[in-house]
């Protein structure tokens, strides 16, 4: 194996997650692109087929999820960086509480806030300790208790609350091995997900990320932070 690092990010075939897997090549590093599907990462294997591997990934499946880390290892022997970028909205989200349909909810929780404990759980053998390794979990300022002024998108603003408390717990576990777990707002995004009047370009987003990440300061004592790493309220 090659000392070049090596980035895992899920959600990794469209909006931001593309864009990261793009900013990451043209950095140098090795990228673990997954997904559900590959094809619209067919360009980037074209021009970085000794750098770029993409894992049929479902974070919502515990199988899918496992075999992704073993094969995984057939291209790394470490990953010094997670993202954990996948995320939804249910097709009922915005609207009104009188018409969203609450049992689009699970399949939600289970992309945006469980999705990340399986992937951390089954790449964990491969995260290096002692500083090295980081967890980044893409989460979103709908996501905070503390600032909440919204009136329905119950199912996306209550996962994300619970990825920040999954954030949390997993920092406090893991920090004292040397991996640290951070959640960021990445702001709004042009993406499918974020409608063409967003605010920023994706691909720029994550290339202030990757900045972002890093400069994180491991001995930080805030984990919930916004594109800049100013302190965000859980």
């Amino acid at each position: 194996m090659d000392e070049r690092k090596t980035v895992l990010i899920t959600g990794a075939s469209r909006g931001l997650g593309l864009c990261f897997a793009r900013k990451y090549l043209e950095g140098g590093w090795r990228v673990l692109a997954g997904a559900r599907s590959g094809k619209n990462l067919e360009e980037l294997k074209k021009d970085y087929p000794d750098r770029l591997f993409c894992l049929p990934l479902d974070v919502t499946d515990t199988a899918s999820v496992e075999e992704a880390a073993k094969k995984a290892g057939q291209y790394a022997d470490r990953v010094e960086l997670i993202i954990n970028n996948a995320g939804i909205h249910s097709a009922s989200s915005f609207e009104p509480l009188e018409k969203t349909d609450l049992d689009d909810c699970a399949e939600v929780y289970e992309v945006n806030a469980v999705g990340p404990l399986r992937v951390v759980k089954a790449f964990l053998e491969l995260i290096p300790e002692n500083g090295d390794g980081l967890i980044a979990n893409i989460s979103s300022e709908s996501g905070s208790i503390g600032t909440a002024q919204r009136v329905k998108e119950f199912d996306y603003c209550m996962s994300k609350a619970a990825m920040n408390m999954g954030t949390k717990l997993l920092d406090n576990y893991l920090r004292p091995r040397g991996i640290r777990v951070i959640a960021v707002h990445p702001g709004w995004m042009r993406t499918d997900m974020g409608g063409e009047n967003a605010d920023l370009d994706p691909y720029e987003t994550a290339g202030r990320l990757a900045g972002l990440f890093e400069r994180f300061d491991r001995n930080s004592e805030f984990i919930f932070m916004d594109n800049e790493g100013n302190a965000l309220l859980f």
